[in-house]
């Protein structure tokens, strides 16, 4: 095996898209790692000519210990087990010497030190009649009541002061313990580093917030006032984005986590769009 760093973004981005690779596994999101201090490396395992396992690794102090992370990952190309084995091994050596930790896709033979996550994910390849038809009922007919109103869904050009409300709402949402995810100053330095892949959506006083990485995309952030919840103007936007996503080639639309226990309503919300809940692998040292 021969673990090479990757140092083009349009090899990495290449690669990425073959693995539909999700956000953090993502050219623009070691750049906004990189933005808030952070120390990043791109690895491709190879055997021979042919790609096997790819990681982006952000690097951090963590309780005195320098920490190598690998979020979402490795991805794998090769789904054979001692290929994977072989690719971890060649990966662990190519790391700096401390703590090295990932949070793959699929579950490693190391020792768990989470509970494994689990996320919302839109398959947008099928035609636009069996995206809504695949929608749960109760969803599909708020879409409709949406659609019967006078809402329509404007895109916003994604700067930081049009983000600044809704990275407000989510900055408190997150003090009041309603979730944990990333910090909204991370949704600013992606901002910085690749404007052009954040997409706003708004439509009434909801919006919505993606981020396009390749041939995959990520729901980043929503926030709705009570207007847009009578009118359920989050259906209306998310449907819009869809359509839109799936225009631009855009074959998988990341939801985020389901937290049944603290974010049921949104928990369900995700899932009655029409997406399909996926448990991913729990951290584990490599």
């Amino acid at each position: 095996m021969d673990v090479r760093e990757i140092e083009t973004q349009k090899t990495w981005e290449a690669l990425a898209d073959r693995v539909m690779a999700p956000l953090p596994q993502r050219w623009l999101y070691g750049d906004a790692a990189e933005r808030v201090g952070r120390e990043v490396k791109r690895f491709c395992v190879f055997d021979g000519d042919m790609p096997v396992a790819l990681a982006q690794v952000v690097m951090r102090p963590m309780f005195g210990l320098r920490t190598s992370l690998i979020t979402r990952g490795p991805l794998f190309f090769d789904l054979d087990t001692a290929t994977r084995t072989n690719a971890l091994r060649g990966l662990r050596r190519a790391l700096p010497k401390g703590v090295k930790l990932a949070s793959p896709e699929e579950r490693l033979k190391r020792l768990s030190l989470s509970a494994p996550p689990e996320i919302a994910e839109l398959d947008l390849t099928p035609s636009l009649s069996g995206l809504r038809a695949q929608m749960n009922g109760k969803w599909r007919n708020g879409l409709k009541k949406a659609e019967a109103t006078r809402l329509k869904v404007a895109r916003l050009e994604a700067t930081p002061a049009a983000l600044m409300p809704l990275l407000q709402a989510e900055k408190d949402r997150q003090a009041a313990g309603k979730y944990r995810a990333l910090p909204p100053e991370f949704t600013l330095a992606l901002q910085e580093v690749a404007p052009r892949s954040l997409r706003l959506f708004t439509a009434s006083d909801a919006h919505m917030l993606f981020v396009v990485h390749g041939n995959t995309a990520t729901y980043q952030i929503g926030h709705s006032g009570p207007e847009g919840r009578a009118s359920n103007a989050h259906n209306l936007i998310l449907w819009d984005a869809m359509q839109r996503l799936k225009a631009e080639g855009v074959m998988r639309l990341d939801l985020g986590t389901l937290d049944t226990a603290k974010a049921p309503d949104l928990a369900r919300f995700k899932l009655r769009s029409g997406a399909t809940a996926r448990r991913l692998a729990p951290a584990a040292l490599i």
